[in-house]
Order: C-alpha cells, then structure tokens, then sequence
C-alpha cells in the first residue's frame, strides 16, 4: 500500500489535534462539585454532651445589600479622593476593610459561582463565561429561596443565567458583554436600586456594576474616566447606607452592606490571569459590629460567611472558612456553633478524601480540643478565655481543612491525559521523521504484515483496556465503549506503522544532516529546539515573548551578514576582472551601502516597536510607549503616530496591488482613521468626525470592492476556459490586503504600524532568502521557519501574552453596538492572532510569486506541498507534544493553574488556527516547483 507523504502529513496533524483534544478534556476536567443540596436538619445539634438550643442558628440581620463592582481593584477602596464617603465610614469605624484573594481565572461566570457556593470552579469555566450556563451547585440563593427569603438582582446578566428562577424581580444588562458601555448599564441599576429601597419585602438584594470593568477593558485602570467611575459608586454606596441607616432608627432594623468586586484588574487593563492587581480584591463590611484584619481571606469564604449572617444552611459544594471579624455582631454562643458547624462539614469532607489518615493528623487533635472548650464554655459562659481559644482553634483548622480541599478538587482524568499524551508524541516522531525522508520521495510504501499488525492491535486494545479499568469498575462496559477502545486502537497501530517504515526509508541521520547544514540552518535548528525545551520553564513561559525576540533578531541579522558577505565576494570577483568597468564597481559598492543603510534602519524600527507594548509577567507592569501615547496629553502624538502607520500599509500595500486596489486601499485607511477620530482616540488636528457608522460602511464597502477586483476577472477566465497563474494570485493578494486593513481597524492606534511593519519585514525576509539560499529545499526551510517566527513576534509585539488577561476585549467591538458571538468571535481572534495569520498568508503569498517566476525550462523536483506540511508539522507537534508532556508531570506544580493551564489553552486555539493553514496549503499549492531559487 503506498501512501502519499503530504497525505501521511495532513494525517498527523488531524491525530495531533484529537490527540491534544484528549489531553485537554483530561486535564480541565469540571471541579469535583456534586448538586447535593444541604438543609438546615443536617445543623449539630450539639459539642460532646452540651446542646445547642433551637436559636444559636438564625439570621443575624435584617436585610442585606451585596454590591458587586466588577473588577474592583484592591487600591481602588483606598483612594480617599475617589472614595470619599466609603473612607469616612471605614474612619469611623462604620465599615471593615478585609482582602480577598481569588483564584484564577479572574473571570466573572467563575467568580460568581465561587461567591455563591464557596466551591473551586473548573479553570474551563473562562470558556463558558460567554455562555453563562445554569448553576447546578448548592449555592447560599438556593439556600434563600428554600427559607422563603426573597431576593432582587440588578445587574450583569450573568447572574440571571446562572440563576434562572431564583430572583423575586431582577433587572439585567440586556448586554453585558459590550465594554463600551461605560455609564448606561450603571445608571439603569442605580435607578431600580432607588425604587427597591423604598420597597420592604425582599431579604437580600443583589446589584452587580460593570462600568468600571468596561473602562478598564478598553482604557486601563489608570484611565482619566476610572475616578468619575469610583466617584459614582461612591454616590450609589452614601444612598444605601443613609436609607439603612433610616431603617435602623425607624425600625430598630440590622441591615447589612457588603461591597466587593468579583475579580481584580491588572495594571495594562483586563483581567483573566493570576497577577496581585487580578487576584487581591476587597470586601468592606459596612456595619458598626465588625472587627478589623489584616488577615488575607479567600473569595470562597463569602458564601458560609452569607450563609451564616442570612440564618440558612451553608451551601453543601462549600470549601470555604469564615470570615470571623465579619462576624462580631454574633453573640459567642452563636458565635461558636457558626464555626463548629462549618469547620465539622469540611472535617467531613476532608475525612472522605484522606480517610483514616485524619485520625492521626495534628488537625484532628486540635479539632478534638476545640470541640472540649467548647463544650466547657457552654457550661461556663463566662469563661473568655476558653472562648477565644476556641475561636482561635476553630479557624485555624478550618482555614488548614480549606487548603487541603482546594488542592484535592480537581481531579485529572489521567487515562485521558495519557492516551492524549503518548498520540501525540508518536505525531510528534512521525513529523521528525517525515523531516529525514528523502526529499524526491513523494510516496512511502507501507507493507504491514498481517500477523504482526494483529498482535500490534491487540497489544494497543488490551493497553487501553488496562488504563480503562477504574472507569470501568464504576459502570459496566458498554459496546460503544469498546468501539472506541478499536478505534483508538486502530489509531495507534496505523501510527506505529507509519513510524517504522519511516524509520526504514530515512536516508539520513539527523546529526549527517546538521553537519552538512549551512549556519543559517543550523541556527534554524537550535532555535526550533530552544524554544521547544524552554517550554519546560513556567518562567520561560510566562516571558516566551523574549525567546522570539531574540530569535527574530538574529535570524534578521545573519540574513544580512550573509548577503553582505555575498555583495563583497561579488564586488571582489568584479575588482580582479581586469576587464570589468571600475563603474561598476563603484554601483556596487554604492548599493552595498545602502543595503547596509537601509538594513541598520529596518532593525531599528523593530527595536522600536518591541517597546510599543509590555509584556510578559515580570516587566508588564512597567509603562510603554503605548501608555504614554494613550494619555490624553499626547493625543497629538498618538494620531501622528496612527497615521505614519497607516501610510506606511499602504506604501507595503503597494508591492502587492495594482493601482485601483492601492487607491481603495488608501481610501480604507483614512476611514480608519476617521473612526478612530469619530470616537475620540485620535484628532483631525483642529477638525470635527462624527458618525463612525457610515465611515465604517463605506470601509466594508472597500473591502468588498477590493475583493471583487481579484475575484471577478477570475471568474470570468473560469467560464471563458483561460488560465492564468498570475491573475490567479491577484486574489490571493487582494485576500491579504483585506486581512491587513481589517487588523489595522481592529488594533489600537499606536499598534496599527506593526501591521505595515509586519508586511514589510516578510518582504525583507524573502528577498534576502532568494538571493543567499543554495537551494529549492533551503529557501523552502528558511522562508516556513523564518516566517513562523515573525507570526509569533508580532503577537507578543503588540502586547500579547501567555496570560488570559492579555486578551483586548475592545477589539471585538470595533463597530458593533451589542454583543454578537459570531462577529465578536471573529473579530477578537483576528486582532490577538493577527501576526500569525498574516505571516502565514504572506508565505503563501511569496511562494506564489516563486511559481510564477520564468522556469519553463528548470526540472521539476522540489515537493513544495509536501515540504511545507512537514515543517508545520514540526513547528506546531514537536513543542506542543513536549509541553503537554510537561505539563503532565507538573500538574501538581504551583504554577499548574497560573502559567501552564492558560498557555495550554493558547496552544491548543492555535493548533485549530493552524489545521486551517493546513487545509489551505494542500488545497492551493501545486504538488511540483523548480528547482531555482
């Protein structure tokens, strides 16, 4: 059976991305959080022999408000300026201040189900934050609803997805995913707050703020709207607590406020990664009975802490300990059994995971002994010092038993994990492999022979088969899963027999190959595999952006020296010509120079650009050349900046279009700024832009005109039975254009340059490559890997990073008024990967123009499809196979959650990105080119 090597290719990468899916589905499983509901029948009804009477467990306030304010910083509350009233409350004594640290991600949908229930949501909850799925945990709303104590909800629409039928009256942000909405959505809450507080039969109100997120999404937290925002929820703060303060000495009421954010917000704005701005965030308990910390509580300590002042069953999924200063207006009775009660359920729940090794841990023994003075305080009430070491007990052991739970509750599935990881190493190999193939071998024949490939099969089944046990143990094995079980099996055996016959055909040891290498791809090579192994580093992880920095900027600089090295072999075969014209010589001198000149100054731009934008973990914080841009000073430099940018596209647009294109495209490009000016980020310097509507239709106008430029004749040609490579490619280059308008629309204003600069530094790539490699098959390597690299420099360029909260939200609204999952979608995976997608049509684009050349009289040899399969192959399997691999080892690091797991969901958006560069390249590139470079 013979077996095309293209084919075998596309093959391996369709296995690696199932393979990769396996691994992600085993290692983001959902938490380990059962629907069991609690009921307050399950309340201790006493410590030892001492009873607890039928009033130790009852609601502790009248009312309660809970203010979220999404992504409220820690150093937010303490801007007196800003805060005025809040600061005078927490002066007087009035109101505490405790800090709150959330786990990541720093998303809302997962910080809400953590506030509510006090269990760990599931990292892949960031996914489903769009979606906003029913809450099927116990949460303290349950709880509520169960008592018959009514709740209102005003706010993010979150909430009412997750919390369907919960609300007594709810009024939500019809779109809360639209960040520039930064005041509309506020005043709509604080409206129907005002109509509530005259009302008298709810027990708790729920308001949820999105303005100052939205800000910060879009301008940062140190944007000149962030203190008008803070200001106003200040107002909104002063109005609750002067009505509840009117109900207290009407009614001789205990109302409640308690006021925190969901998540944090890093110092560049969004949120979503695992920096102190994202993960510390505040709760202020406004009440005259509370007591001050400086301790540092956990997010999921809210839910038994509201459960407890609200008088209803602590929710059962809870993890979480209590908030004891939050609690001073319990008398010590209820005080103790509060605690007792949360601190002996997860004593439960601990006991069902370690089982008898509890019994024989120093936090049963200081359990036992809290347990003792407990009971000794309820027949002595006035024994304070028994009190406070039962207090002190009590929350120490529970605060142990919650670090214990939150480490077991997630749960791989590690069959999973392993059938995922082992696929894609055997990808991984076969890609290396295709690499060491002779490059004239178009076929590979696989001859297995029957019995061999029988036991081979097997041997896979009966392995799959062991792994699968413990799954099995649980339910009886089902005839579809033993299919799957065959179709795995068959999976690893067409594997396995496409590696061996690899390793029979290669012509060559991969150490022949690297010593017969030319400098340039040797360092081609030490680059591919740096890169691969500092995966193994969280710290190279999280500054990846410097591996591909320096990688870029070396391959940049030997692509110079090389054809430098070039122009003087050149100029000195000319000198010892006796008949060559000293002329000439001169010339050539001449454009050496200014080849030099010109490549000083092109390496400078990208030194330039890097400082654009921070990014990384340890310098992120640092400010950019962006930042000092975006500040209302340098609104002129900002919009000088924008349009050197956007003129400098169009100059690059040039190399590429005819000249109604180039005409349309410069067109596009002032639309662009228009809306950029029409909504206040840039000047028209001294003039007047409104209604960005009808600039940015008139742009998809542009675009589409600019499409049918290319598309048309083609068509036409089509139906009249004519053909033409050339015309045939104007298409793909007007397609091009259109993706690199579109990404200058959708980048900030100070970031549009790197889409010309992108542009640029792909031409200059390739012409180096033309002119200094030996080969077909070298320029082939050189231009794949070297434009590969570009892709991912550019998206660290502007900002990018392994962190979910590099993601610029913004951009998916670039035109749009409401949410639109499709068009949002679309939009933000376009501007976070922009620099890949237009490295890879670039390529495309120069290995066009290579077929296009006059060859009509060069053989054909070189497999170009073949051979730019193979190399994605490498690049895209080889570090993705070893990363997960490290990631399985390190699963239990500390920087599983904060630095691997979001790197993991990178990798694997880009393997998907990557199968659609696949299927482009085997179904646009012919099979054959020549031989000339």
């Amino acid at each position: 059976m013979n077996a095309r090597q293209d084919h075998i290719a596309v093959y391996t990468f369709v296995v690696f991305l199932f393979s990769f899916s396996l691994f992600c589905y085993g290692f983001f499983p959902l938490s380990f959080s059962p629907s069991t509901k609690a009921n307050l029948d399950e309340l201790p009804q006493g410590v030892g022999n001492a009873s607890f009477s039928g009033v130790d467990y009852k609601p502790k306030i009248s009312r309660a408000v809970l203010m979220v304010i999404d992504a409220l910083r820690m150093d937010f509350v303490l801007q007196e300026e800003n805060f005025q009233f809040l600061n005078q409350l927490l002066g007087d004594g009035k109101a505490c201040l405790y800090r709150l640290q959330v786990h990541p991600p720093t998303v809302t949908m997962p910080r809400i189900k953590a506030m509510t229930s006090g269990a760990i949501p599931s990292f892949l909850d960031v996914i489903l934050n769009l979606g906003s799925p029913e809450m099927k945990l116990d949460t303290f709303l349950y709880q509520m609803k169960q008592r018959q104590q009514k709740t209102v909800f005003y706010g993010d629409n979150t909430w009412t997805n997750m919390f369907p039928e919960t609300f007594h009256r709810q009024g939500e942000n019809s779109d809360s995913l639209y960040v520039n909405d930064f005041y509309k959505g506020d005043r709509n809450i604080t409206k129907f707050l005002k109509l509530e507080l005259e009302m008298y039969d709810w027990k708790l109100m729920i308001l949820h703020y999105l303005g100052l997120d939205h800000i910060g999404h879009v301008e940062g937290p140190f944007s000149g709207k962030v203190p008008g925002k803070l200001k106003e929820m200040d107002k909104v703060i002063k109005t609750i607590y002067q009505t509840m303060d009117k109900w207290k000495q009407k009614y001789y009421t205990k109302p409640l406020l308690v006021i925190t954010g969901d998540h944090g917000m890093r110092d560049s704005g969004g949120h979503g990664g695992s920096s102190h701005p994202e993960t510390i965030v505040p709760v202020v308990i406004v009440s005259d009975q509370c007591a001050k910390s400086e301790e540092t509580f956990l997010q999921i300590d809210l839910a038994p802490t509201m459960s407890i002042l609200m008088g209803v069953a602590i929710p059962y999924a809870s993890i979480g300990s209590v908030i004891d200063p939050a609690l001073k207006m319990l008398h010590r009775r209820e005080m103790l059994h509060a605690l007792y009660y949360n601190t002996q359920r997860l004593v439960t729940k601990v006991e069902l995971i370690i089982n008898n090794k509890f019994t024989k841990s120093e936090w049963q023994n200081s359990f036992e002994e809290a347990k003792q003075l407990h009971q000794k305080f309820m027949k002595d009430a006035a024994d304070i010092s028994a009190y406070k070491r039962t207090v002190l007990l009590y929350t120490s052991v529970s605060k142990k038993l919650t670090q214990l739970l939150i480490s077991s509750y997630i749960r791989y599935d590690i069959l999973f994990i392993v059938i995922g990881m082992v696929m894609a190493l055997f990808c991984a190999a076969i890609a290396v492999l295709q690499l060491l193939q002779d490059t004239n071998a178009s076929v590979l024949t696989l001859q297995p022979k029957l019995f061999p490939s029988i036991n081979c099969m097997l041997l896979s089944f009966l392995l799959l088969k062991l792994l699968s046990f413990e799954k099995q143990s649980s339910a009886e094995p089902s005839n579809c899963f033993h299919a799957v079980l065959v179709s795995l099996s068959v999976v690893y055996f067409t594997l396995w027999a496409i590696l061996s016959h690899l390793l029979k055909s290669m012509q060559a040891s991969l150490w022949t190959l690297l010593k017969s290498a030319s400098l340039l791809s040797l360092f081609i090579w030490f680059g591919t595999s740096f890169h691969c192994v500092s995966l193994g580093s969280s710290s190279f992880v999280e500054e990846e952006h410097q591996t591909w920095y320096y990688l870029t900027s070396t391959i940049m600089i030997l692509l110079t020296l090389k054809e430098v090295s070039v122009m003087n072999n050149t100029i000195g075969a000319l000198s010892r010509h006796t008949k060559s014209d000293a002329s000439l010589v001169e010339v050539c001198k001449e454009e050496r120079n200014i080849f030099c000149a010109g490549s000083i100054a092109f390496l400078c731009i990208h030194v330039t650009v890097r400082r654009f934008n921070q990014t990384g973990d340890k310098w992120q914080h640092l400010p950019d050349v962006g930042d000092w841009l975006s500040k209302e000073e340098h609104k002129m430099w900002l919009s000088l900046t924008m349009l050197v940018g956007l003129c400098y596209l169009v100059y690059q647009i040039c190399y590429m279009a005819g000249l109604l294109t180039t005409v349309l495209s410069l067109t596009a490009s002032l639309l662009i700024y228009y809306y950029r000016a029409a909504s206040g980020t840039v000047s028209i310097f001294g003039l007047s832009a409104s209604n960005s509507a009808i600039c940015l239709t008139i742009f998809w106008i542009n675009l589409v005109e600019i499409f049918f430029i290319g598309f048309l004749p083609m068509m036409y040609r089509a139906i009249m039975g004519r053909t033409s490579q050339k015309r045939t490619g104007e298409l793909f280059n007007n397609c091009i254009i259109i993706v690199a308008l579109l990404s200058a629309l959708l980048h900030k204003p100070h970031n549009v340059l790197l889409v010309g600069a992108l542009l640029a530094t792909s031409r200059f790539v390739a012409e180096r490559i033309d002119r200094i490699a030996d080969d077909k098959h070298c320029s082939i390597l050189l231009k794949v890997i070297t434009h590969y690299w570009l892709g991912k420099t550019f998206y660290f360029y502007q900002g990018n990073s392994n962190s979910l909260a590099s993601i610029d939200l913004n951009a998916g609204y670039v035109g749009l008024n409401n949410f639109d999952m499709l068009r949002v979608g679309l939009f933000l995976t376009l501007h976070t990967f922009s620099g890949p997608i237009l490295s890879f049509l670039l390529l495309l684009h120069h290995i066009f123009s290579d077929n296009e050349r006059d060859v009509k009289h060069l053989p054909v040899v070189t497999n170009v499809r073949e051979r730019m399969l193979t190399l994605t192959n490498v690049l895209i399997t080889v570090p993705g196979s070893f990363f997960i691999t490290v990631a399985t080892v390190l699963r239990d690091h500390i920087f599983a959650w904060t630095v691997f797991s979001p790197k993991i969901i990178y990798e694997y958006f880009t393997v998907w990105l990557v199968l659609i560069q696949v299927m482009l390249v085997w179904l646009l590139l012919p099979k054959k080119s020549c031989a000339s470079v």
